[in-house]
């Protein structure tokens, strides 16, 4: 059975409540002020079946102007809107400004309804249709089919009924990802013995009785109980279904309308959104005008940044940073609507092409292009957003198809022609965003450069130590990986530390006057290692000089202790002439062929036992296997 959800629109008392108890049997006007007072306040929810088996659910939302951001929240997941006109009245100022909100939020799918036809003769109703249709020349509505109905009297009902089916199979829906649902919430309350639930449409992906999921922006975790689909209990519900779920450890007041519910980790909160606005006519927008956002169902104050323009003349499209004050999540091709802040009016409208920008230079040529690469909104552009956006530095083609709900081919020929346009690296079965690579190259050669001036006699960083000052969150192995890549580029040099490549270490007058002497020293001592206190005599220059050496013609045998890298070679070079002789090699031996005390001899012996070059055997030498080998 497929589920397509219908909004209704329109004046206050045109009749959609009435209209919508005809098609369902079931009342939306359910609270005492909306009894008392004839309209629809809040969000009412029906169902009916169609002819053809498929179920539409219904939401009647609230006309009158002061509950415009009540209807708003209803707009979530809406796939056809029923605009419904009273024939007696005709178009009205609620009409219109549903209409606009309507398009402005890129529903594609109309109906208009003519109620209460009983009560007017057929030529006021052939003026009122006309008008209709004049009032709405030029916009989506232009061509929507329109049926004349009375609900009281039961007239055009089955009509209008057909006319929904037919359109449900011409409806598209969005694939989702299966593994990223998400459900803006329209409605928090209490049911005696159950505890908290909240209503909403799914939007994308999919929910099960059990997950556990994360109410956004607050990240108040919760566990879903149970799920209801038109008062029926159901195991998983399915994008584009109306749904309750009864939440479990939350309380009413840890979740109201606005919030998001999604798996935890897979929204990002942000306190600004680039986005793409269509103004009304005869509105307009100048640099930190304080405006609403309706967003999903929330409602939020925001000041407006117009990006390459001074201003947004009335009736004109342009790019804006909308720079929030609270913190939101959204998803890119999310819609909104703008509203002025006093008096209450609908301005505009648009959707997202970036839920978590920098701030921008607003005349900048690089953010322009980049933002009407967004608004392209091509399958090259979501996957390199939402790789920039991913946990994870590297990410499968996999987790890519999983997200989008795209075949594993078709992502894997997108792929490839990013590849092919070097706007990501593949490593292995994993892909790499090769803005994140510039940026992390950018990171690398910054740490690395301070460094090097720092440090001149320092070969370079050590791994851990460079990877925790980047700041980047990332994995061992991911920032090994990217390092190589870095290597391989040129860019850097592995020794095991981290230089930059080309950097070398440069030596003063004094500081070579200093190394000269600690090399001598140590090749004037032979196997009698020193101590690097004795080499360095409590200065802090040839404390530098020395640990410049080591690694290079400095052996360190331990942290105190070392020796000069030819007399390190000579000693290597007298215990395998020995072990392959003898067949091993005692530490009395390896004294006497050294002419040095059993102290220095354990230093050095230990010292080739870690370079893995011998290996002790109960109380004597042998060569390890790869030195072995190496002399055959």
């Amino acid at each position: 059975m497929e589920h397509i959800i219908i909004g209704t629109a329109g004046h206050v008392d045109h009749g959609k409540s009435t209209l919508i108890k005809r098609l369902t049997g079931i009342e939306t006007d359910t609270t005492k002020e909306e009894k008392q007072r004839g309209l629809s306040i809040n969000l009412g929810f029906a169902y009916f079946d169609l002819p053809s088996g498929n179920r539409a659910g219904i939401i009647d939302v609230p006309g009158h102007e002061r509950f415009i951001k009540n209807m708003m929240a209803g707009l979530s997941g809406i796939n056809l809107v029923l605009l419904v006109i009273d024939s007696t009245e005709g178009v009205m100022p609620q009409t219109k400004e549903h209409a606009n909100i309507l398009q402005l939020m890129g529903i594609e799918d109309y109906i208009i309804v003519m109620t209460k036809i009983s009560l007017v003769d057929d030529d006021v109703m052939e003026l009122v249709e006309e008008d209709i249709r004049e009032q709405f020349n030029g916009t989506l509505l232009e061509e929507a089919p329109l049926v004349k109905v009375d609900a009281v009297d039961n007239i055009g009902i089955t009509a209008l009924i057909e006319l929904i089916d037919k359109k449900r199979k011409k409806i598209e829906k969005k694939e989702t990802a299966i593994n990223m649902p998400r459900m803006h919430v329209d409605r928090v309350f209490t049911v005696k013995g159950f505890g908290t639930v909240v209503t909403g449409t799914l939007m994308d992906g999919q929910l099960t009785v059990g997950d556990e999921v994360l109410v956004y922006p607050s990240g108040k975790r919760t566990k879903i109980r149970n799920i209801q689909v038109h008062e029926q209990n159901v195991s998983r519900v399915y994008p584009h279904m109306r749904t309750a779920l009864n939440l479990a450890n939350i309380k009413v007041g840890e979740i109201k309308r606005g919030d998001t519910l999604a798996f935890p980790d897979t929204l990002k909160k942000t306190w600004m959104l680039d986005v793409k606005v269509s103004l009304l006519e005869n509105f307009s927008l100048e640099l930190w005008d304080r405006v609403r956002l309706h967003l999903g169902t929330r409602e939020i104050m925001c000041r407006v940044v117009p990006i390459g323009v001074e201003e947004v003349s009335a009736g004109s499209e342009a790019y804006l940073q909308l720079r929030l004050e609270e913190e939101v999540v959204a998803k890119k091709g999310d819609r909104f609507i703008l509203r002025s802040y006093s008096p209450m009016t609908t301005i505009g409208g648009g959707r997202v092409l970036d839920e978590l920008p920098d701030k921008h230079r607003r005349f900048s040529e690089e953010v322009i292009e980049k933002l009407k690469m967004k608004e392209k909104n091509s399958m090259e552009n979501l996957i390199s957003d939402y790789m920039m956006s991913y946990s994870a530095v590297l990410i499968s083609s996999g987790e890519i198809s999983s997200y989008f709900g795209t075949s594993q081919e078709e992502i894997t020929h997108v792929l490839e022609k990013m590849v092919d346009n070097h706007l990501i690296y593949p490593f292995g079965k994993k892909y790499l965003h090769a803005e994140y690579y510039e940026h992390f190259q950018d990171l690398v050669v910054l740490q690395l450069t301070d460094y090097h001036k720092k440090y001149r006699l320092r070969e370079g960083m050590t791994k851990e130590e460079l990877r925790t000052k980047i700041g980047l969150e990332m994995k061992q192995k991911d920032f090994d990986i990217l390092l190589t890549k870095m290597a391989e580029d040129e860019l850097v040099k592995l020794t095991p530390l981290v230089s930059l490549t080309g950097f070398k270490i440069v030596y003063n007058a004094y500081q070579q006057k200093d190394r000269e002497d600690i090399e001598q020293k140590l090749l004037n001592a032979g196997f009698l290692a020193m101590k690097q206190d004795e080499l360095t005599e409590g200065n802090k220059q040839r404390k530098e000089v020395l640990d410049s050496l080591i690694g290079k013609t400095v052996v360190q045998l331990d942290s105190e202790t070392v020796l000069h890298v030819d007399n390190i070679n000579q000693a290597v070079s007298l215990v395998k002439t020995h072990i392959q002789t003898h067949g091993k090699l005692t530490l009395a031996e390896f004294r006497d062929l050294i002419g040095a005390s059993r102290k220095y001899a354990v230093l050095i012996l230990d010292y080739l036992d870690k370079c893995r070059i011998t290996e002790r055997v109960d109380d004597y030498r042998i060569l390890t296997v790869e030195h072995h080998q190496d002399e055959k």
